[in-house]
């Protein structure tokens, strides 16, 4: 139903970068972009020729279930600084976007229980909102005692809203969730004016299975989203509709729930790491690939990069403070062996947030390096560098940059390659460690920006 909440009063035309609202393409003598967002962290940003859209998000106290508190920017026609800025109503969160071809966009909302779809223009006018519902859900395979799911009837975990996700296939969409059930399902999505959004595919990912949760004891902000990251699920669909889904093991049952409902045989001692699983556009499982991390470890990011997926994050590859590393794994299209992965400690605790394609072939990454982090716990420090660092096409470093650091954490967050060449790096600066605003809220705060650069 079109607009049935009100979305659209929400959408307002703001001027929200350094200098003025008029910014710049990064074309010609135009000055590079330079967004800032105060208060919020750029956490996701995708591009279509100079055009840009870009998720921000508040710090917030960790909290059971997590509720993101994210708002969507938009550029204007020009692709400059100052555009629309969407918040979602009251009691609902926005997960994720999708950036198609047309130059639209479809959101998508969750509430503790519920998944809504939006359709946006390019100029961020709401063309259709419509509820998702997928009633198979309450009765998706469960591999061990069900009651260990706690809301079957949900569409999401009881544990965070943050377990759904979207992908663009064309004008239509991938959407990837986590049930309250906790099994993954994976839909394509078909989208048209006159009939909105309507269901193309469904398919089981993963059954559900136990996953253990993990409370931090004391602190007041979770720096890397540690406290949910076994529930979340990372998607991506390349040009010719191919799509990866990835899922964390660590803390779950899930080697033994996938052996048990797919009969393929995965190792019973592979306790940690990542199942990656394959589909092609019209819903064809073509398998799935574990990745052994062999330590305790956070999937943070997925994206195809030519012919392969890139899948990384951080490992606890020793009980140190600086023990975390970054990792990361390129695996090949249509690949279902267990893949190899690599290690990358740049700067005493490192973590890959992001990863995407250059021109050249070879890889660009961003995350946060030179934390640290209490040894037999959650603990981050305040002190953290932004990560940018170019890699060779087979993951080995090339060259680590140096980008503008504040003087709190530093987190680089997302990246996109702009129409006219140049790299668009989005973040956080001046944020809060674990125990920043412990006596002071008000510290619970971070500099956002969204800042145009040429490699």
């Amino acid at each position: 139903m079109t607009g049935r909440h009100g979305v659209a009063a929400v959408l307002m035309w703001l001027l929200t970068a350094c200098g003025g609202g008029g910014g710049g393409t990064g074309g010609g003598d135009a000055a590079p972009l330079q967004l800032a967002t105060p208060g919020q962290a750029v956490v996701k940003v995708r591009s279509q020729g100079t055009a840009w859209a870009a998720l921000a998000e508040t710090s917030r106290s960790p909290e059971i279930p997590t509720r993101p508190d994210r708002r969507l920017l938009l550029s204007p026609p020009d692709g400059g600084s100052g555009g629309a800025d969407f918040v979602p109503p009251a009691g609902w969160s926005l997960l994720d976007f999708a950036l198609h071809p047309s130059g639209q966009l479809s959101l998508l909302l969750g509430s503790d229980r519920e998944l809504r779809l939006l359709r946006v223009s390019a100029a961020g006018q709401v063309l259709r909102e419509q509820d998702f519902l997928d009633p198979l859900a309450a009765s998706d395979p469960f591999v061990g005692n069900p009651r260990d799911a706690r809301d079957p009837q949900s569409l999401l975990p009881h544990i965070t809203r943050d377990a759904a996700r979207l992908a663009p296939l064309g004008e239509d969409v991938a959407l990837a969730f986590r049930s309250g059930r906790h099994a993954v399902v994976l839909h394509r999505v078909g989208y048209a004016a006159g009939t909105g959004f309507t269901g193309q595919w469904r398919r089981i990912v993963e059954p559900g299975v136990y996953i253990g949760a993990r409370f931090m004891t004391s602190g007041s902000f979770d720096p890397f989203k540690s406290l949910d990251h076994q529930w979340r699920v990372v998607l991506d669909a390349d040009p010719q509709g191919r799509i990866a889904l990835a899922v964390s093991l660590d803390f779950t049952d899930g080697v033994e729930g996938h052996t048990q409902y797919f009969g393929e045989t995965l190792d019973p001692q592979l306790f940690n790491g990542v199942l990656l699983s394959q589909f092609s556009g019209t819903g064809q499982r073509v398998g799935t690939t574990a990745i052994d991390t062999r330590y305790r470890g956070e999937l943070h990011a997925l994206r195809w990069v030519g012919g392969q997926v890139a899948v990384a994050g951080r490992v606890r590859s020793a009980g140190t403070a600086d023990g975390w590393d970054a990792f990361l794994a390129l695996v090949p299209a249509g690949a279902t062996t267990l893949a190899a992965y690599r290690v990358l400690d740049f700067d005493a605790g490192d973590v890959i947030l992001d990863i995407a394609q250059r021109a050249d072939g070879g890889l660009l990454v961003v995350g946060s390096t030179g934390y640290t982090q209490n040894p037999s716990g959650a603990s981050v420090s305040e002190g953290a560098r932004p990560l940018l660092a170019q890699l060779a096409t087979d993951g080995q470093l090339q060259q680590r940059l140096t980008p503008t650091a504040g003087l709190r954490h530093n987190q680089l967050r997302a990246l996109a390659l702009r129409g006219n060449g140049a790299w668009l790096l989005g973040g956080m600066e001046n944020g809060p460690g674990t125990h920043s605003a412990d006596a002071d809220p008000a510290l619970l705060k971070a500099d956002g920006y969204l800042r145009e650069q040429r490699l």
